[in-house]
């Protein structure tokens, strides 16, 4: 039987993605976005694809089971529990795939549940901190030269936000990094925190601090940390390719690193908990497009559908056969995480 709170959680997230799909369509003209996909060019739409699901599977299989340290996985299981990630993404609300990865993962790989989950945690920080990265190299040297009114305030805003934000990760990282030289040191400066506890959340904090610990373990070390860097940098970049490929099917030819600005609005969009980003990736995309490079509003909004699909289809239909060739179901995999943490 469904709870009451995860019934809650999937109305939230449907009713987040008819507004914003709503917000989205508001002033389209249906039959322009439709002559604009029709006459995107499908041979760039083909690369776009292949860069999709060729090439960022791989390297976020590569990057997390660096991550993974001390976990042994095999390149064919972290590539299957990626795709299967996606699919719940796309499928279930609230970023389900987040969870159902590395439930994936540990079923298949017979891996305790906990490092897997802080290894995605670690991932997620690192690709933060990768996308503000991204966001500031364009911001210093690419950003429209002619913005005035709201798009400028909300341009600057959005430049400070990423300084700030950036600044933040790069202080967490450092003090994670720390702690990966230094476990005693961040056991020392727990347990006094720890003791506030009963003992047995105090036990199962100290087991889940340990598991972090060796999760850091990849950023222990000058090579590692500058592997892990390296493998995100790659995995963003070709990222940015498919959206500057989908750019030139629409016959929308900017700078390459354009696509910095235009994956930080998709990355914002993304952010809202509706399935597969639905409406939120749609609204922000088209926004950055139109609003801050003149795109016209039904080239942005074909653009922002079909990127959407290249990104999220083939990889959620991959899952789905990686989800049917093990025998497992999102619905499992989704409702039982705890299972997998003893």
């Amino acid at each position: 039987m469904i709870s009451r709170s995860r019934l809650l959680r999937f109305g939230v997230s449907i009713g987040l993605a008819v507004l914003l799909l709503a917000l989205f369509v508001r002033n389209l003209d249906f039959r322009a976005v439709g002559e604009a996909i029709r006459t995107a060019k499908v041979g760039w739409l083909v690369v776009a694809t292949a860069a999709g699901l060729i090439g960022t599977p791989p390297i976020r299989a590569w990057r997390w089971g660096r991550l993974l340290k001390g976990q042994k996985a095999s390149p064919l299981h972290l590539n299957a529990s990626i795709a299967i990630g996606f699919a719940a993404s796309t499928l279930l609300p609230a970023r389900a795939g987040e969870i159902v990865r590395p439930v994936a993962l540990s079923r298949m790989g017979s891996l305790p549940f906990t490092p897997c989950l802080l290894s995605v945690a670690l991932e997620r920080l690192i690709d933060l901190l990768s996308t503000v990265a991204l966001f500031v190299v364009y911001a210093l040297g690419w950003a429209p030269a002619m913005l005035a009114g709201e798009e400028a305030s909300r341009f600057a805003l959005l430049r400070r936000s990423a300084f700030v934000l950036g600044g933040g990760t790069l202080v967490t990282v450092g003090i994670l990094t720390v702690f990966a030289l230094r476990p005693d040191l961040a056991r020392r400066l727990s347990a006094p925190v720890l003791r506030l506890f009963p003992e047995r959340i105090s036990r199962r904090l100290a087991e889940v601090l340990e598991h972090l610990l060796d999760g850091i373990a990849a950023l222990r070390n000058p090579r590692d940390a500058a592997l892990v860097a390296a493998q995100s940098a790659l995995l963003w970049l070709v990222i940015c390719f498919q959206i500057w490929a989908t750019l030139r099917a629409f016959d929308l030819s900017f700078p390459f690193p354009v696509t910095f600005f235009v994956l930080t609005w998709a990355v914002m969009g993304l952010a809202i908990p509706t399935p597969g980003g639905v409406g939120g990736y749609h609204a922000a995309t088209a926004y950055a497009l139109a609003g801050f490079y003149a795109v016209p509003t039904n080239t942005a909004a074909a653009f922002a559908l079909v990127s959407h699909a290249v990104s999220f289809v083939p990889i959620t239909l991959l899952g789905l056969g990686f989800l049917l060739a093990g025998g497992f179901s999102l619905r499992s995999l989704s409702s039982e995480p705890a299972a997998q943490a003893k």
